[in-house]
Parts: C-alpha cells; sequence; structure tokens
C-alpha cells in the first residue's frame, strides 16, 4: 500500500503512515483507536549524539572558567592600587 499523502510505500496494516505520520484509511475503518507507535526515532536513549553534545558543553564550561579566572589575575596583576 502507497500513502495517499506523501506517496512511499507502507506495510497494508499501517494505520499512521510512518513518514510523513498521516491517518490512512485502515485508520478511518477501524473503530479500535489504539495506536502504538514503535519506530527507533522515538527513542532517546540510543541518541549517539547525546554523549557528544555534553561533552562538548563540559569542555565549553571549562574553558569559560579558566578565561575567566585568567582575566582575573591579570586585572590583579595591572589593577591600580591605592594607598590610603
Amino acid at each position: 500500500m502507497f500513502c495517499y499523502n506523501c506517496g512511499k510505500e507502507i506495510d497494508d496494516n499501517a494505520v499512521v503512515c510512518i513518514h510523513c505520520g498521516v491517518e490512512t484509511k485502515n485508520m478511518k475503518l477501524n473503530n479500535d483507536k489504539k495506536i502504538i507507535i514503535n519506530n527507533s526515532s522515538s527513542s532517546t536513549s540510543t541518541n549517539p549524539n547525546m554523549r557528544i553534545k555534553k561533552k562538548y558543553n563540559l569542555l565549553l564550561d571549562i574553558l569559560l572558567i579558566c578565561f575567566t579566572g585568567g582575566l582575573w589575575i591579570i586585572w590583579m596583576i595591572i589593577r591600580p592600587k591605592y594607598e590610603y
């Protein structure tokens, strides 16, 4: 069977197109409205990019802390010294 919205091939018993998400004619014929979407794109635990993103955030935090600490040390060295 082909989706009437996007034209891609889908399972004959599908009630929702897995490519565009539009309901098929089977959905209109089926009185039972229980739909289980079981695809790998809905799971965030298997996303390999999530770990890399956290690693870059940690690296950026450490870099910003070192940069601001370095600026503070430079300011302490060259700041005007007041004598009272």
